[in-house]
């Protein structure tokens, strides 16, 4: 004998509008990405009449040395949208840091990944460590392509779209890389939060300790030997756990539990 009640009807009835109306929503999102992708193909095809200057090939040799240029140099959001995290022309670890002091400087940084980066360890690891770095992370279920958006001065992409192995190209013209910023502004909308590791939530307690030492974060920036955007950023995510919304209330609650 069923024993719903007729709420129980009214909430699957609201829980299947709520589904269908995300669905057609992704649905619109992929067609938009889509038309955005043959965009740029179209730009970018020489065959099509882009203008020979539009890419530049990167030998493999010196793609660190041009990406770490661009984040020298270039200013504005960067833009990553991943393919994968095991290969790629910006994981050594000079063009890292390159990439840890644009962050630090200020430049605002998002990164695209595909879902799977979640099921490898690797990818998880990689994920806690731009996350601690300032990189804003959101997931989305696959990724065709791979490719970096530096300001509004250059893209970094695939030669050949969907092809690893096609090494990497250097896109300058202007338009281009607004369309390479839409595509990845579009991607950004239909995407997920990436899940936060659980390493520095209520369960911080070098950052609680030198909190009820009343030190400045700047001090405990230089203690903990993390930026001062790293410190601000555990602060306000230890302020959140504990579901407070000013510092004074998180001391007053951290002083409580010692008691």
């Amino acid at each position: 004998m069923d024993q719903r009640s007729p709420d129980d009807d009214g909430a699957l009835l609201v829980l299947e509008e709520h589904l269908r109306r995300e669905h057609a929503r992704l649905e619109d999102r992929r067609r938009e990405l889509e038309a955005a992708r043959a965009l740029i193909a179209r730009v970018t095809s020489r065959s099509l009449g882009a203008r020979d200057s539009t890419s530049e090939q990167i030998p493999e040799t010196i793609a660190p040395s041009v990406v770490n240029q661009l984040l020298t140099e270039s200013s504005g959001m960067v833009r990553n949208f991943v393919l994968t995290v095991d290969e790629g022309p910006a994981l050594d670890e000079s063009t890292m840091r390159a990439n840890r002091a644009r962050i630090e400087r200020g430049d605002a940084q998002r990164a695209v990944y595909p879902a799977d980066v979640l099921t490898t360890s690797r990818g998880q690891r990689w994920l806690a460590i731009w996350a601690e770095a300032g990189e804003d992370q959101r997931i989305v279920p696959a990724t065709s392509t791979e490719f970096a958006v530096f300001g509004d001065s250059a893209v970094i992409a695939l030669a050949g779209w969907d092809d690893l192995g096609s090494g990497y190209v250097v896109l300058r013209d202007p338009l281009v890389v607004r369309l390479y910023t839409s595509y990845f502004d579009l991607a950004w909308k239909s995407g997920v939060p990436a899940p936060t590791v659980e390493n520095e939530g209520s369960n911080d307690p070098r950052l609680v300790e030198l909190l009820e030492l009343g030190l400045k974060d700047e001090s405990i920036a230089r203690h903990l030997g993390v930026s001062l955007r790293t410190v601000r950023r555990r602060v306000a995510r230890l302020m959140a756990v504990n579901g407070v919304d000013t510092r004074f209330q998180l001391g007053w609650v951290l002083a409580s539990r010692r008691q």
